[in-house]
């Protein structure tokens, strides 16, 4: 029989490859790179390094594994939007089994999320409560790694909230002698002990860094993710009785990141598709995973590339993304008009002129250029030819995240470099005008945001709205601006409109070439998707509540 204090010992143990306890065996055997506990927190150096296996454990939208959390090959195949209505996944994608309503306990993605966060954690306690006994006499040192090791906690507690709820609040070493089973926090618990860590940390950590440490936490990061938290908060789905202190805190927060790029740390990228791919000198990028080639990339490029069947450009990727027309739907027209808009000048039949310059930023559509290829999405077209086992399911593919300088398909499997960007200066525009607009309605501040944002894509300012209209224009511009970077998987959550969205069907763009060549554009029902009012927050995971029945009440 199991006992209680092992159970949770399994759900929270890791081995990290700079420190690692082991009691002597009888041969007394050491592996060659072996650096032990106590010598990792006598060294400086080593602690530093330790920290630096810290970050590493952040868990990525470029590294989600929709086959299990042990199974790496899979790396990369799938984004947490993927069960949203802007995406439509790779036909044999386990996550295609959330899109058709089956959301369970033994959901992989969030089996993942659980056990990558609970590692980062219990490196980030370990490393909390140590670090003041390092001998060293660079006490600012010491100082700024403990910040950045309490951010880097919070931020992985702040994942599992907005995932699951309210989680249990481990916040020192544990040790075999303690009680393991811990029971979950309620979610206002899990918030107060962020916003508070993240104050804290803020305090100690510096506005930026040299080069060599691009990546590192930072003030701002501490004071954005504190934003992102008290929006999610005040949102619908942790707010019912719609409290309008929690929606002015959430804005208070976000402009004081605001308030930081006056002092020049902060701004938009004046590219919106080169943001995603610019490291030194990007003022948009607040908190982001590092990669660099050859030793860090990441298999995106690869899998979710679209399949050109071309000699010139990449043919037989697995072609896992494609857009649903549910989203080209939700770009504008150039003049800011909806499409639904009688006035817009929208043409069905030439569906992709005079839109907002993100869609072509972002999406591969009939016609796009891509790594110097016309696309051709329309039946027998070079991305929709019917042996290609991954031709395009809806009519679209994804541009934002592939670097085009990489053309062979040998180049592209070596993997992508680009960083994940978790936190960039366009969310906090975005998170302020939000929450201003519910706290006190769209005055000045909240329409300086928003068309800040808005003028990066040369779209028109918006003006003269109502509360009511200013809300479902900036839902918009969240989903058009943040797309695919896993914000509408719980935007729609905690707005609780996901019988709204994720409850109707998919729908794509038929494009069939006549005999004279011209072309015929018809939108079709791709797919049917179900969802359910429990989806909003996930299920922990199966496994865990094996291990530890202390998680199944929801004190919430």
């Amino acid at each position: 029989m199991i006992t209680k204090k092992y159970k949770w010992v399994v759900a929270a143990m890791f081995i990290t490859s700079i420190a690692l306890s082991c009691k002597k065996n009888v041969l007394d055997v050491k592996p060659t790179n072996f650096v032990s506990d106590v010598a990792v927190f006598e060294d400086i150096t080593l602690t530093s390094q330790f920290l630096t296996n810290v970050y590493s454990s952040l868990l990525s939208g470029f590294e989600r594994k929709d086959w299990g959390f042990d199974q790496d090959w899979s790396a990369g195949f799938a984004l947490l939007d993927m069960a949203t209505d802007d995406i439509e996944g790779h036909n044999d994608l386990p996550l295609n089994k959330v899109q058709a309503g089956d959301l369970n306990s033994s959901f992989s993605l969030g089996t993942e999320m659980w056990r990558n966060n609970y590692i980062l954690i219990r490196k980030a306690n370990t490393l909390i409560g140590r670090i003041d006994g390092v001998p060293t006499t660079d006490t600012n040192l010491k100082t700024r790694i403990k910040a950045e090791a309490r951010f880097l906690r919070a931020f992985a507690y702040s994942e599992l909230i907005r995932a699951f709820g309210g989680v249990p609040l481990i916040l020192n070493e544990q040790l075999i002698t303690d009680d393991l089973l811990v029971p979950r926090n309620t979610y206002e618990e899990c918030v107060n002990f962020i916003t508070k860590e993240c104050d804290e940390a803020a305090a100690d950590l510096p506005f930026e860094y040299p080069a060599a440490d691009l990546g590192r936490a930072t003030k701002g990061a501490a004071l954005a993710l504190k934003a992102r938290v008290l929006l999610y908060y005040a949102s619908p789905l942790n707010n019912p009785s719609n409290d309008v202190t929690r929606w002015t805190n959430a804005a208070n927060a976000a402009k004081a990141v605001m308030d930081i790029k006056d002092q020049g740390y902060y701004n938009l990228h004046p590219d919106y598709y080169q943001l995603f791919f610019t490291k030194a000198g990007n003022k948009e990028v607040i908190f982001a995973k590092k990669f660099a080639r050859p030793g860090r990339t990441h298999q995106t490029a690869w899998m979710l590339h679209m399949s050109i069947q071309n000699p010139d450009v990449i043919g037989g990727a697995w072609g896992a993304f494609h857009a649903t027309q549910n989203l080209v739907d939700a770009y504008e027209m150039k003049n800011g008009k909806l499409i639904s808009d009688p006035t817009s000048g929208y043409d069905p039949q030439n569906p992709y002129k005079d839109r907002d310059s993100r869609f072509d930023k972002s999406l591969i559509h009939n016609g796009s250029v891509f790594k110097g290829v016309t696309v051709e999405t329309f039946e027998g077209g070079n991305a929709n030819k019917s042996t290609n086992g991954d031709r395009t399911k809806t009519g679209y593919g994804l541009r934002k995240f592939i670097d085009e300088r990489f053309l062979t398909a040998d180049d592209v499997y070596r993997g992508g470099d680009n960083d994940w960007i978790y936190m960039r200066y366009a969310e906090v525009l975005l998170n302020y005008a939000e929450s201003r607009n519910e706290a006190a309605g769209p005055d000045g501040t909240v329409f300086s945001a928003i068309n800040e944002l808005r003028r990066r894509s040369d779209q028109p300012a918006l003006s003269g709205l109502g509360q009511v209209e200013m809300r479902e224009r900036i839902r918009n511009e969240r989903r058009v601006e943040l797309s695919f970077e896993e914000h509408r998987f719980y935007d729609v959550r905690r707005w609780k409109l996901g019988m709204t969205y994720f409850n109707v069907p998919v729908k794509k763009m038929k494009i069939v070439k006549n005999a004279n060549s011209t072309l015929t554009y018809t939108v079709e029902n791709y797919e049917n998707r179900v969802y359910k009012e429990n989806f909003n927050l996930l299920p922990i995971p199966q496994m865990e509540i094996e291990r530890n029945p202390e998680l199944v009440p929801n004190p919430n």
